[in-house]
């Protein structure tokens, strides 16, 4: 996570000095190639963070039930000797 909000972070500042190379100092080739970094960076930051595995171990182990399994009923029984 940190990766990718330092990726960010460097893709606005990429924009930033691109509005600022192409209006104020007229450096063309040098703004648009900050717009084309601009661009590309979140693509590169995506990829690059679901390449990348966990320094957790996410494995927890087999998980035992919490609730115990319902009871097992058995049929009523139908005492014959009764009468209807």
């Amino acid at each position: 996570m940190r990766r990718y909000l330092v990726s960010m972070i460097i893709r606005t500042v990429c924009f930033v000095l691109a509005v600022v190379a192409i209006a104020v100092l007229h450096w063309n080739v040098v703004g648009w190639l900050l717009v084309v970094a601009a661009v590309v960076l979140p693509y590169i930051a995506v990829v690059m963070a679901n390449a990348t595995r966990s320094l957790r171990s996410t494995y927890l182990g087999p998980v035992a039930p919490s609730n115990p399994a319902p009871a097992q009923f058995e049929p009523p029984v139908i005492d014959k000797d009764l009468p209807e």
